[in-house]
């Protein structure tokens, strides 16, 4: 069964319009590129500054594979370095155990 990682974003110390044109131009495919996910979502939870990305992998173990790689600590160092440390995150692996 698929597993997701799920970002969250809190975006309330930067600008949300170049926060928005960063992630959805260069940040998003960068790391389903990176991450070699199936997928690549992302939007923002209403009427919050919370952002939310979403990418599914084939199975848990691709998905534990991409969060323990070296390329992720380097797109979060290139992460933090973009927003001056201003955007704190969580992450989550989730893995759905039923669909109906």
């Amino acid at each position: 069964m698929n597993c997701y990682l799920i970002v969250k974003s809190d975006t309330r110390l930067v600008d949300q319009k170049k926060f928005e044109n960063w992630y959805a131009n260069v940040n998003l495919s960068e790391l389903k590129r990176v991450f070699m996910a199936k997928n690549a979502k992302k939007g923002w939870i209403k009427n919050t500054n919370y952002h939310l990305a979403i990418y599914e992998f084939e199975n848990n173990k691709n998905a534990e594979k991409a969060i323990n790689s070296k390329n992720l600590e380097i797109l979060i160092k290139k992460f933090d370095q973009k927003w001056d440390n201003s955007v704190k995150r969580t992450k989550a692996l989730t893995k759905l155990i039923q669909i109906i």
